[in-house]
Protein backbone atom coordinates (compact mmCIF):
# COMPACT_ATOMS: atom_id res chain seq x y z
CA UNK A 1 0.00 0.00 0.00
CA UNK A 2 2.88 2.40 0.75
CA UNK A 3 4.37 1.74 -2.69
CA UNK A 4 1.05 2.69 -4.27
CA UNK A 5 0.97 5.99 -2.34
CA UNK A 6 4.56 6.72 -3.34
CA UNK A 7 3.75 6.02 -7.01
CA UNK A 8 0.71 8.29 -6.90
CA UNK A 9 2.74 11.03 -5.22
CA UNK A 10 5.49 10.75 -7.84
CA UNK A 11 2.93 10.80 -10.64
CA UNK A 12 1.29 13.93 -9.23
CA UNK A 13 4.68 15.61 -8.82
CA UNK A 14 5.58 14.76 -12.42
CA UNK A 15 2.26 16.17 -13.66
CA UNK A 16 2.77 19.34 -11.65
CA UNK A 17 6.25 19.75 -13.11
CA UNK A 18 4.89 19.31 -16.64
CA UNK A 19 2.17 21.86 -16.04
CA UNK A 20 4.67 24.53 -15.02
CA UNK A 21 7.09 23.97 -17.91
CA UNK A 22 7.29 26.89 -20.30
CA UNK A 23 6.44 26.07 -23.93
CA UNK A 24 9.19 26.03 -26.55
CA UNK A 25 10.34 29.64 -27.19
CA UNK A 26 9.07 31.53 -30.20
CA UNK A 27 6.08 29.27 -30.80
CA UNK A 28 2.51 30.55 -30.79
CA UNK A 29 1.98 28.69 -27.52
CA UNK A 30 4.99 30.44 -25.99
CA UNK A 31 3.71 33.89 -27.02
CA UNK A 32 0.31 33.04 -25.54
CA UNK A 33 1.98 31.72 -22.37
CA UNK A 34 4.12 34.86 -21.96
CA UNK A 35 1.18 37.16 -22.67
CA UNK A 36 -1.06 35.38 -20.18
CA UNK A 37 1.66 35.39 -17.53
CA UNK A 38 2.34 39.14 -17.84
CA UNK A 39 -1.36 40.08 -18.03
CA UNK A 40 -2.29 37.88 -15.05
CA UNK A 41 0.37 39.58 -12.95
CA UNK A 42 -0.85 43.04 -14.00
CA UNK A 43 -4.48 42.08 -13.33
CA UNK A 44 -3.57 40.71 -9.92
CA UNK A 45 -1.69 43.88 -8.99
CA UNK A 46 -4.57 46.07 -10.18
CA UNK A 47 -7.60 44.04 -9.13
CA UNK A 48 -9.18 46.96 -7.22
CA UNK A 49 -9.21 49.29 -10.23
CA UNK A 50 -10.43 46.54 -12.55
CA UNK A 51 -13.30 45.75 -10.17
CA UNK A 52 -14.17 49.46 -9.95
CA UNK A 53 -14.37 49.62 -13.74
CA UNK A 54 -16.55 46.50 -13.80
CA UNK A 55 -18.95 48.14 -11.33
CA UNK A 56 -19.28 51.20 -13.56
CA UNK A 57 -21.67 49.39 -15.85
CA UNK A 58 -24.74 47.99 -14.11
CA UNK A 59 -26.52 44.72 -14.85
CA UNK A 60 -28.90 46.66 -17.07
CA UNK A 61 -25.92 47.70 -19.22
CA UNK A 62 -26.16 51.35 -18.30
CA UNK A 63 -23.28 53.34 -16.82
CA UNK A 64 -24.00 54.05 -13.15
CA UNK A 65 -23.63 57.84 -12.68
CA UNK A 66 -22.69 57.49 -9.01
CA UNK A 67 -19.89 55.06 -9.80
CA UNK A 68 -18.80 57.34 -12.68
CA UNK A 69 -18.52 60.29 -10.29
CA UNK A 70 -16.62 58.10 -7.83
CA UNK A 71 -14.20 56.99 -10.55
CA UNK A 72 -13.80 60.51 -11.91
CA UNK A 73 -12.50 61.51 -8.49
CA UNK A 74 -9.75 58.90 -8.85
CA UNK A 75 -8.06 60.38 -11.90
CA UNK A 76 -4.55 59.93 -10.48
CA UNK A 77 -5.18 56.23 -9.78
CA UNK A 78 -6.68 55.71 -13.25
CA UNK A 79 -3.72 57.51 -14.81
CA UNK A 80 -1.27 55.34 -12.89
CA UNK A 81 -3.22 52.23 -13.91
CA UNK A 82 -3.06 53.15 -17.62
CA UNK A 83 0.58 54.31 -17.41
CA UNK A 84 1.64 51.09 -15.69
CA UNK A 85 0.11 49.11 -18.52
CA UNK A 86 1.97 51.20 -21.11
CA UNK A 87 5.31 51.39 -19.29
CA UNK A 88 5.54 47.89 -17.81
CA UNK A 89 3.18 45.44 -19.54
CA UNK A 90 3.69 46.55 -23.15
CA UNK A 91 7.53 46.61 -22.92
CA UNK A 92 7.58 43.18 -21.20
CA UNK A 93 5.48 41.67 -23.97
CA UNK A 94 7.43 43.42 -26.71
CA UNK A 95 10.71 42.21 -25.20
CA UNK A 96 9.44 38.62 -25.17
CA UNK A 97 8.32 38.77 -28.79
CA UNK A 98 11.45 40.67 -29.91
CA UNK A 99 13.56 37.75 -28.68
CA UNK A 100 12.16 35.80 -31.62
CA UNK A 101 12.51 38.51 -34.25
CA UNK A 102 8.74 38.62 -34.85
CA UNK A 103 6.57 41.68 -35.29
CA UNK A 104 6.12 43.79 -32.22
CA UNK A 105 3.18 42.81 -30.07
CA UNK A 106 1.25 45.83 -28.87
CA UNK A 107 -1.65 44.73 -26.69
CA UNK A 108 -4.59 47.10 -26.52
CA UNK A 109 -5.41 48.33 -23.05
CA UNK A 110 -9.10 48.11 -23.87
CA UNK A 111 -8.71 44.50 -25.02
CA UNK A 112 -7.09 43.68 -21.68
CA UNK A 113 -9.98 45.31 -19.80
CA UNK A 114 -12.52 43.57 -22.03
CA UNK A 115 -10.87 40.24 -21.19
CA UNK A 116 -11.16 41.12 -17.51
CA UNK A 117 -14.93 41.49 -17.87
CA UNK A 118 -15.20 45.27 -18.17
CA UNK A 119 -18.31 46.12 -20.22
CA UNK A 120 -18.38 47.94 -23.55
CA UNK A 121 -20.22 50.99 -22.20
CA UNK A 122 -17.61 51.29 -19.48
CA UNK A 123 -14.82 51.06 -22.05
CA UNK A 124 -16.48 53.81 -24.08
CA UNK A 125 -16.69 55.94 -20.95
CA UNK A 126 -13.20 55.36 -19.57
CA UNK A 127 -11.12 55.30 -22.81
CA UNK A 128 -11.53 59.03 -23.57
CA UNK A 129 -10.87 59.83 -19.90
CA UNK A 130 -7.60 57.90 -19.97
CA UNK A 131 -6.66 59.48 -23.32
CA UNK A 132 -7.37 62.96 -21.98
CA UNK A 133 -5.28 62.32 -18.86
CA UNK A 134 -2.40 61.05 -20.98
CA UNK A 135 -2.61 64.12 -23.24
CA UNK A 136 -2.64 66.39 -20.18
CA UNK A 137 0.37 64.59 -18.71
CA UNK A 138 2.29 64.88 -21.98
CA UNK A 139 1.48 68.60 -22.18
CA UNK A 140 2.53 69.04 -18.55
CA UNK A 141 5.84 67.26 -19.18
CA UNK A 142 6.64 69.48 -22.18
CA UNK A 143 5.73 72.79 -20.58
CA UNK A 144 8.50 74.82 -18.92
CA UNK A 145 8.80 74.45 -15.18
CA UNK A 146 7.86 77.48 -13.14
CA UNK A 147 9.25 78.29 -9.75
Amino acid sequence: MNAKIVMISLSLAALAACASVEPKPCTAEWVDYKTEKVLKKFASNNRGMINALRRLQGKDGEVDPFVAIQLASKTKQIQKFADTFQTIVVPELEMAVDQCGNEKLVPAFTEFLRGEGVGEDTLEWVAPLIGLMQDMRKADNTSPRRL
